[in-house]
């Protein structure tokens, strides 16, 4: 083999060795990319309330929030549910085990941290559910839900709650209390105050959520969760 062959040789060796790194260097910075620009999954989800009332209370209906927005980002959520002038915001953050309420009246607002062990008592069924699955399956808000009885391990009562697989969103404030393995909740009733109430999600919007949406807003009051329970009725 002459000498210009060897040299040849080893001139295409080497571009062949050039070539296969520059394929790994593009292909690395392919992946480097799509995971530095990951976008942060966040967006904001509409659900309708209705109220089980005894005639009773059925005078008390229009005082009652008809609807709850939720934004969320990443961990964060806010949930804010209002009737007239009279609001409740909740924020979470799930990593942290963070729960702030926000509560505003026409001449009051209250900020109220509620930590880890004290979060069970803004919570329905704090002891959990047990799970049975049905026959049952529906199409909500777009997604195709299946049907579960729920009982309350602490008192026994029963509900139905109707889950999504096709759906995934951290837990917010309406939805932290059911397991998440089943899916998302998108129909489902509780107990708030003995009261049967039926939450369910109508429209959810993957789109960035607006600026300082987790900030308490200046004018609220700083008050512990015993101060706040203690408080005279009617403030």
């Amino acid at each position: 083999m002459c000498a210009a062959t060897m040299n040849f040789d080893k001139f295409a060796a080497k571009q062949r060795c050039m070539y296969r790194t520059l394929i790994v260097v593009a292909i690395l910075a392919i992946l480097f990319s799509s995971c530095s620009k990951k976008e942060v999954k966040q967006g904001k989800i509409i659900y309708t309330i209705e109220y089980e009332l005894p005639d009773s209370l059925t005078r008390y209906a229009a005082y009652l929030p008809k609807q709850a927005i939720v934004y969320f980002k990443g961990d964060s959520t806010v949930s804010i549910q209002q009737a007239g002038d009279e609001a409740t915001t909740v924020i979470t953050d799930k990593p942290t085990d963070f729960m702030r309420v926000l509560l505003r009246s026409s001449n009051s607002k209250y900020e109220i941290d509620y930590n880890r062990a004290q979060q069970p008592e803004l919570l329905p069924a704090t002891s959990g559910y047990t799970y049975e699955p049905t026959a049952d399956t529906m199409t909500i808000a777009g997604y195709k839900a299946k049907k579960y009885q729920l009982t309350d391990k602490a008192t026994g009562l029963t509900s139905e709650a109707w889950f999504t697989k096709q759906l995934s969103i951290v837990p917010n404030y309406l939805t932290t209390v059911f397991d998440t393995t089943y899916g998302a909740p998108l129909t489902f009733t509780t107990r708030q105050n003995d009261m049967p109430v039926k939450t369910t999600l109508k429209e959810i919007r993957f789109e960035p959520v607006p600026d300082g949406i987790f900030s308490t807003p200046k004018g609220y009051q700083k008050m512990t969760p015993d101060q706040f329970k203690n408080m005279p009725l009617g403030n």
